[in-house]
């Protein structure tokens, strides 16, 4: 399903995102980012637009606009050079909240405490518990909490996707809300979420999920790594290719287009959440996640159960990529960046040094490179360190991701090898401690390294043993498939010129990077 809707007109503001510089020019500017290192050439009506952006710029604020500017913000957005927010000032939609429980007798009531604590209006919202065919009294602690709670009981216990398929059909709310049982809702929830539906394309919407429980080495690491735990940056998504999702225990969809997807898979126990994601997305429909609209997870916080999560979670994975063959793992990543790391990679083994000033003369090469392209793309010139310095940056998240995705699904592999081969040992250690020091310095948890990495490595290795399992039950391995090359669209936009002609000088858009 193609979306025709981009010249729709609705109201918020586009910001201009802080990574990003304008450098103006004789007939217009440049769009320069330097992680990772895009630079794009724009005309004078693009150039001032996005000069309003700095500011934070409302089309409707009569400050006079451009043809096709709409389409315009939109490719900027999709890019990530610009942000939309919505205005907020919509008359808040009806919303239907479903909260699927079983066995939970001891829980729901705390979560549907601070579901009635919300700050929505109360005409505006209608919460509905879906008893999954529970064994204890969870069905009564429901409706003591008040009669403003629906309770729907089901004989059999048919997993949460079908709890939630049932609350689905029961809802009179035009968007429909999850959240779990064993979560606390914030008491803005629905204020920061619901204001993204302003724009008619977004048919989900998926908020942060923080942890409950703080305490213990476990908790910390939750706190800083959990799998629901999307991020602290918007991540918009409209394309087939993209890998997005968003968790059930924290998500806000449109009814009917969740019903127009086919509901929640009831087949699947686990991956039912990115199974409706990349089934919406399928269907044209554009996702968002939104780091607002919080809600506390009361994660696992023991070690066998916490990580038995992971292995059922990687078992997942090939049913998803099976089903879904549009997505694949695809690394956008020059031949530079690959000599450059193998080159690392070798000194670690063997002639250290002759490697060294190998990678180093592969990093000044692409510099000149990427340095006399800009220049002869956009007319400026940039000085040779500073494009030295983001050729560098882009050397280490092509290592970052691809060190992440040897230790997500061969970190067992890397043990066996260790042992055969003893003298590559650096290698294979380096590979492993590379992108967990990075992922480390980047979330800054409350651990120290030595625990964060051994918690960190049990997660790999639960979640790969379950990924190995399930592929060998199904006799297919494609979710191991890995590309290299020009990265296809995850989230962005058609090229500047395609999507807003007059606007753009240069068919090429900023390329998307996942948050």
């Amino acid at each position: 399903m193609v979306d025709k809707r981009t010249t729709e007109k609705f109201p918020g503001t586009f910001t201009l995102v802080p990574a990003v510089r304008l450098i103006e020019g004789e007939a217009g500017g440049v769009i320069l980012r330097l992680s990772p290192l895009k630079a794009v050439k724009v005309n004078g009506a693009a150039f001032k637009i996005l000069k309003r952006c700095e500011a934070g710029f409302t089309p409707e604020d009569g400050t006079g606009g451009y043809p096709g500017q709409e389409s315009f913000l939109d490719a900027m957005c999709a890019a990530q050079v610009v942000r939309w927010t919505p205005s907020g000032e919509a008359a808040p939609p009806f919303v239907t909240i479903i909260v699927p429980v079983f066995n939970r007798a001891g829980e729901v009531g705390e979560c549907l405490k601070s579901l009635l604590r919300l700050n929505y209006p109360p005409d505006r919202r209608e919460i509905v518990v879906v008893d999954d065919g529970s064994t204890d009294n969870t069905a009564e602690v429901a409706r003591s909490c008040g009669d403003e709670i629906k309770v729907l009981v089901q004989k059999k216990n048919l997993g949460q996707s079908a709890a939630r398929n049932v609350g689905i059909a029961a809802a009179a709310g035009e968007i429909v809300a999850f959240i779990d049982s064993d979560c606390i809702a914030d008491p803005n929830w629905l204020n920061d979420l619901t204001p993204w539906f302003e724009d008619p394309r977004i048919a989900l919407v998926g908020g942060f999920v923080d942890s409950y429980f703080r305490e213990s080495r476990l908790d910390r690491y939750e706190e800083a790594r959990s799998p629901l735990n999307m991020g602290k940056h918007v991540f918009l998504c409209h394309s087939t290719d993209s890998d997005f999702y968003v968790p059930t225990c924290n998500m806000l969809v449109r009814k009917s287009a969740c019903l127009m997807a086919g509901g929640l898979d009831e087949s699947l126990r686990v991956g039912e959440d990115v199974d409706l994601c990349w089934k919406l997305k399928n269907l044209g429909h554009r996702l968002v996640y939104v780091p607002q609209g919080s809600v506390r997870h009361k994660h696992r916080n023991r070690f066998w159960p916490a990580f038995k999560r992971r292995f059922d979670y990687g078992t997942s994975e090939p049913i998803l990529y099976d089903r879904h063959r549009e997505v694949t793992k695809r690394f956008p990543c020059r031949l530079s960046a690959l000599f450059f790391l193998g080159s690392c990679c070798a000194g670690l083994v063997a002639r250290p040094l002759f490697s060294l000033f190998f990678a180093m003369g592969v990093a000044v090469s692409a510099a000149l490179r990427n340095r006399s392209a800009i220049r002869k793309k956009t007319g400026i010139g940039l000085s040779f360190f500073t494009i030295l310095g983001a050729t560098l940056k882009n050397f280490e998240a092509t290592g970052y991701y691809l060190g992440l995705h040897f230790v997500r699904y061969y970190l067992l592999l890397s043990f066996a090898l260790m042992m055969f081969f003893p003298s590559a040992a650096p290698l294979w250690l380096a590979l492993v401690i590379f992108p967990v020091a990075l992922e480390y310095g980047k979330l800054r948890p409350r651990l120290s390294f030595p625990v964060f990495m051994l918690y960190f490595a049990a997660e790999q290795v639960f979640y790969q043993m379950g990924v190995f399992s399930m592929c060998c039950t199904m006799r297919s391995f494609r979710c191991y498939r890995l590309s290299f090359g020009k990265k296809q669209k995850r989230g962005s936009a058609p090229g500047l010129s395609a999507a807003s002609p007059g606007l753009a000088s240069c068919p090429s858009a900023l390329g998307r990077r996942r948050q």
